[in-house]
C-alpha cells in the first residue's frame, strides 16, 4: 500500500497539457481541411500558440533552475521541488499570457501562412 503523503501530485499536469495542445492543433487542422475554419478557430489557434509558448518557457525555467548549485545546507527536500515546479509552471503561463518571448506570435504567423498556402492550393485544385 502506498502512502498518499509520499506521492504528491501537481495540480498542473504538463504532460496532459502537451497532449491537449496536440489534440487542439489536430482539431484545428481538421477544421481547416473541412473548410469550417473561421474567426473562432483563429482565436483558438492563438490560444494554442500561447499554451505552446508557456510549455517552452516552463521547460526553459526548469532547465535554468537545474543549473543552480544547491549547497544542501538548507534543503526543502521534495516539498521544495514540488513548490518550485508549480511556481515555474504558473510563472510560464503568466509570462506567456502577458506577451511572452514572441514565440506564440511566430507560431501564429507560421500557421497562418501555412493555412493560406493550403487554401490557395485547394482553390487551385478545385478549378
Amino acid at each position: 500500500m502506498t502512502d498518499l503523503l509520499s506521492t504528491p501530485r501537481l495540480p498542473v499536469n504538463l504532460s496532459d497539457m502537451a497532449v491537449d495542445t496536440k489534440q487542439r492543433i489536430q482539431r484545428l487542422q481538421d477544421l481547416k481541411k473541412s473548410g469550417q475554419a473561421g474567426k473562432g478557430s483563429k482565436a483558438e489557434m492563438g490560444n494554442v500558440c500561447r499554451q505552446m509558448e508557456s510549455l517552452f518557457i516552463h521547460h526553459l525555467l526548469k532547465e535554468m533552475r537545474a543549473t543552480i548549485h544547491k549547497s544542501g545546507f538548507i534543503s526543502g527536500g521534495r516539498a521544495e521541488e514540488i513548490y518550485t515546479s508549480m511556481m515555474d509552471a504558473e510563472m510560464a503561463i503568466n509570462i506567456s499570457n502577458r506577451g511572452g518571448i514572441g514565440l506564440s506570435e511566430m507560431l501564429l504567423q507560421q500557421l497562418a501562412g501555412r493555412s493560406s498556402q493550403i487554401s490557395e492550393r485547394e482553390s487551385d485544385e478545385s478549378e
